[in-house]
């Protein structure tokens, strides 16, 4: 980390000078030079591809002592500034900036953070305005989670994030949780040869993010293909086991699958497994990202699951839509998707559950209806619990009000996300919590900037 002491001898001044009260014509316009500079340090101070969020955080409290704000907060993952409301601004609507950084790829993140920064500085006249930056790490949000949630709690809150493309979303997804559960018996297998096939990739994956070679293969879907494949061309083998490991909001990360195999399949089994590999293998290296895909000999199991359990199991992996279910074919919005969240079979019973999102009820009942008829042709009980939205900025809001109309939707936008932000940890606890998601490009951060400035600045709605 470089020293970054003489640049604050000059930020200094022009924070105290910002922060005074002085009164400039044009506020916005003192911003955009404070957000320039902004960007520069961080750029000098973090020019290396990975960083401690420890180095971050003392960062972070030495730019908040020379802008006049106040650290509150420091985790071991996630940090809160406060600037105060100004004068006679006590009663004004609080905001809560919230922004991440990506301590595993931290260039990704400066600009969106130096506009959070700079936006902390507010307009002349302001409620209080806090500054939330939580640590994301190889695709974990681990600064949400570790933060309390008093934090959080404001008038408005805005989530700020790099993208693409300027977007307003306003409200999660519909949101529901299915399971599919079938009781059955254990047998001795007819076959001899025993073999595990085991996937394991990163922790911490988007199972809802679909952005073309981003989206990270499902361990369970991997495996499940695999062996339904060698059942729909003959191959003889029961299955002893099949589960894998998760952690709650994330694409499962491993499965492993026991298999008992006939002498007479085991180098086809081998062959396909091969070409099997090598697919996988494609997709992590566009994904520049090390995977295990095994197939390998293994201690014989003493049981193994009963063949109505097997076929229906092989039956739901062959025939369940998940992924991206429905999508508009002219805008290419994601209408419907969903993914395996989990796999048993312990004690010869199967149970699999599955997260859906959707962009809208009708919708939910509609991937929620061909389960239950794929669950009932597989003779699987099933059952779904509806949540309705993750999270909505209400139709009221003027936090939804003003930004749904500074940010017009381009065309195949949509202002509901299906994809995964600290938003979704949010609503865990408060689902009614009034925010948004605000993405923008990085070239675009001075309106954004602006924006969000204009939208603290209680004479603003007067003027305009």
């Amino acid at each position: 980390m470089k020293r970054i002491v003489p640049f604050f001898i000059l930020f200094i001044f022009i924070s105290v000078f910002v922060l005074s009260g002085c009164r400039e014509p044009d506020r916005n316009a003192e911003l955009k030079d404070l957000l320039s500079s902004n960007v520069s340090s961080l750029e000098e101070t973090f020019s290396k591809e990975t960083c401690a969020y420890g180095l971050f955080t003392d960062y972070m409290t030495t730019w908040a002592k020379s802008s006049g704000v106040d650290v509150v907060y420091k985790g071991e993952h996630s940090t809160v500034l406060v600037n105060k409301a100004t004068e006679g601004c006590g009663k004004e609507p609080s905001t809560v900036l919230l922004c991440n950084f990506d301590t595993s790829d931290v260039e990704s993140s400066l600009e969106t953070l130096a506009t959070a920064e700079t936006s902390l500085l507010g307009p002349a006249e302001h409620g209080k305005i806090s500054l939330v930056i939580t640590e994301k790490n190889e695709g974990r949000f681990i600064g949400i989670e570790e933060l309390p949630e008093k934090y959080l709690s404001a008038d408005n809150l805005i989530n700020m994030q790099p993208s693409s493309s300027d977007t307003v979303f306003v409200s999660g997804p519909r949101n529901a949780v299915c399971k599919m559960h079938e009781s059955g018996k254990t047998k001795t297998s007819r076959y001899s040869n025993a073999y595990e096939i085991t996937m394991t990739m990163p922790l911490y994956t988007d199972p809802y993010d679909f952005v073309k070679d981003n989206n990270y293969p499902n361990p369970i879907n991997t495996i499940g293909s695999f062996l339904a494949t060698q059942k729909s061309s003959g191959k003889l083998f029961d299955i002893a086991d099949f589960n894998c490991k998760y952690t709650d909001g994330y694409t499962p990360y491993s499965a492993k699958a026991i298999i008992v195999i006939d002498d007479n399949n085991i180098e086809s089994f081998n062959n396909k497994f091969s070409k099997a590999y090598e697919n996988v293998k494609k997709k992590f290296d566009k994904l520049e990202t090390d995977f295990v895909f095994t197939f390998s000999e293994t201690e014989m199991p003493d049981r193994v699951l009963g063949d109505e359990v097997s076929n229906n199991l092989i039956s739901l992996m062959y025939t369940l839509n998940t992924g991206i279910c429905l999508q508009d074919e002219d805008t290419g919005i994601i209408k419907a998707s969903s993914y395996i969240k989990s796999i048993s079979t312990e004690k010869g019973d199967l149970d699999i559950v599955i997260d859906m999102r959707t962009r809208g009820e009708s919708y939910l009942d509609n991937i929620s209806t061909e389960y239950m008829t794929t669950a009932g042709l597989c003779s699987t009980e099933y059952s779904c619990k509806k949540r309705g939205l993750l999270w909505s900025a209400g139709d009221k809001s003027e936090l939804k009000e003003f930004f749904t109309k500074a940010v017009p939707l381009l065309d195949g936008d949509s202002d509901m996300n299906l994809r995964t932000y600290e938003n979704d940890f949010i609503a865990q606890n408060d689902p009614d919590r009034n925010m948004i998601i605000y993405t923008f490009e990085d070239s675009h951060k001075n309106a954004a900037m602006e924006n969000i400035v204009n939208f603290m600045d209680p004479n603003y709605s007067k003027q305009n």
